[in-house]
């Protein structure tokens, strides 16, 4: 009898809980999915992607003798080039650029050289020629002239009218005379002028060929000083490789950097570089030396973006310098910098992931005196994990951390 009054109450006790369960609804029962609001220290911490790189560095570019406007050569193609990290002395091999184009242009001009050479040739033949004639031809009016004079001398024993026709034949021989030399200084000066003008062209050509003997030497670069080879980057943040070009657009072949002061070269979103400051701090990891551990800070952030393979908006180069020296790091090893934005001691927070936005306006899933209510809360910062709540909770409130399968029919607890 004792066993069954006990069954029986076992059973009413459970019908009032499904009763509660049914009146109340599921949203008045407290679960343990809940977390609290608490105060604490928070970290905006942006992370990327970066490189080690020597702080400074030496630019190898296209030689200055290929990079030459008048030689009209935009861009040669790399053929060779030493494999990158490669320790190299002053004057070593760095790379190889193909010839081609060059040669081509050093050709077309040689013909053109030789052409000017034998127009200057031709004219100065002609002008010999010519100044020639002219030198005889006054060289006979001043025969003439003299045979005119002693006509002119001997006819004082003739009549007058001899006397006037010898006068005007002397005349008439020195205008002549007169004459050739003005015209042989005309021709002098015509002919010197065309001289002038193609020898003018010739040296052009000459020079140019002179220049183009010395741009071939220079498709084999060498290293200005002792160092370690990198390769440059493109536009888009690829490195350069065998194949691609370099001209006067793009002249960067490779660097040797100061491994002696080492900085993380990184890139960074423009919608997340306004965050940043010269001198904010950095954690630094290397993917090559798991382990360790390095600190930085920001020593430069580029003025204008660029657009780069794998990211959607522009980004602008950021360099970090280190604060250890460490023989194990070398160029090129990838980092993964944490860059502290910014700092808030003593704030509200929350997961990330326990806000919600509706038409404009954040709010939570809060708990109070066994229901849950909807709460309009105002946010300041964000990481990847917690939220800074600048108005809207308090510490210690109870919040969900997930969402409610009633949240539509929720009422909001009040305004903020």
């Amino acid at each position: 009898m004792l066993k069954t009054r006990k069954r029986l109450l076992i059973f009413l006790l459970a019908v009032i809980g499904l009763l509660a369960l049914f009146i109340l609804g599921r949203d008045e029962i407290i679960g343990e999915d809940t977390v609290n609001v608490k105060r604490g220290d928070f970290e905006l911490v942006i992370n990327t992607k970066g490189e080690v790189q020597g702080k400074n560095a030496i630019l190898i570019n296209l030689p200055k003798e290929l990079s030459n406007r008048r030689l009209r050569i935009y861009s040669l193609q790399l053929k060779d080039m030493v494999q990158e990290g490669t320790m190299v002395k002053k004057g070593d091999w760095i790379a190889t650029l193909d010839p081609g184009a060059l040669k081509q242009q050093m050709q077309r001009n040689l013909e053109q050289l030789e052409k000017k050479d034998a127009e200057l040739k031709d004219a100065k033949i002609d002008s010999t020629i010519q100044l020639t004639k002219f030198r005889e031809e006054i060289g006979e009016i001043e025969f003439d002239l003299k045979y005119k004079k002693l006509e002119l001398e001997q006819s004082v024993y003739e009549s007058p009218a001899f006397q006037r026709k010898a006068q005007m034949a002397y005349n008439q021989a020195i205008r002549q005379l007169n004459k050739k030399k003005r015209d042989y200084e005309l021709k002098q000066i015509e002919l010197s002028t065309k001289i002038r003008r193609i020898k003018s062209k010739h040296d052009w050509n000459s020079r140019l060929d002179s220049l183009f003997k010395a741009a071939a030497r220079k498709t084999r670069v060498t290293a200005p000083r002792d160092g370690m080879v990198m390769y440059a980057r493109l536009w888009g943040g690829r490195k350069l490789k065998v194949g691609d070009k370099v001209g006067i657009w793009n002249p960067k072949i490779a660097t040797l950097p100061d491994l002696s002061v080492l900085v993380s070269e990184t890139y960074v979103q423009e919608i997340d570089v306004t965050k940043l400051d010269i001198g904010d701090s950095v954690n630094i990891t290397i993917d090559a030396l798991p382990g360790k551990k390095y600190s930085g800070v920001i020593s430069k952030i580029a003025n204008i973006g660029q657009e780069m393979a794998g990211f959607d908006t522009k980004v602008f180069k950021v360099i970090i310098d280190f604060n250890e020296k460490d023989k194990k790091l070398k160029p090129a090893m990838t980092t993964d910098n944490y860059i502290i934005a910014d700092k808030l001691a003593n704030v509200l927070i929350v997961p990330r992931s326990s806000i919600y936005s509706d038409n404009g306006d954040n709010f939570v899933f809060i708990k109070q005196s066994g229901k849950i209510y909807k709460k309009r809360v105002k946010c300041g910062l964000e990481n990847e994990e917690t939220t800074v709540i600048e108005a809207g909770l308090k510490e210690n409130d109870k919040i969900l951390d997930y969402k409610p399968e009633n949240a539509d029919k929720l009422e909001f607890l009040d305004s903020l």
